[in-house]
């Protein structure tokens, strides 16, 4: 499995390198009147008008406040731009195909894979465009 891995609050996580478009800086991102702390806005990316979300509820995290020094991971998705509001990203990496699941699955990471860095969150393609659809359909 090759995946995008990244680190949010602390955590290290491994997103399937198929529901990465790209990842980018974040620019200024607008803020939203009324919409849960997870959406942290909308942002310009290339000529277009992005949502951003923290990836933190997604995960069993609870939602913070986008710092200028972060990440946006662009996700693959035919409904529209979106991105992944993230702490670090730290490039591609192959990971082992057999994952160990969590004791505790928290949101869209269900399960645990080593990497030469130590262990990973695995976030499961499915589990997150389920929520994230719920989340921009409430």
């Amino acid at each position: 499995m090759r995946a995008v891995i990244c680190l949010h609050q602390g955590e290290r996580y491994a997103l399937p390198l198929p529901l990465v478009r790209r990842v980018t800086e974040v620019s200024a991102i607008a803020r939203v009147p009324r919409v849960p702390p997870v959406i942290l806005g909308v942002m310009n990316q290339q000529g277009r008008v992005a949502c951003v979300l923290d990836l933190g509820p997604l995960v069993g995290l609870k939602a913070r406040p986008a710092r200028p020094e972060g990440k946006v991971i662009m996700l693959q998705r035919a409904k529209g731009d979106l991105g992944l509001y993230v702490s670090e990203v730290f490039g591609i990496e192959t990971l082992a195909d057999e994952t160990t699941p969590l004791p505790a699955p928290s949101g869209a990471a269900r399960s645990t894979v080593a990497s030469p860095a130590g262990p990973l969150k695995v976030i499961d393609a499915d589990l997150l465009s389920r929520a994230i659809d719920q989340i921009l359909e409430a």
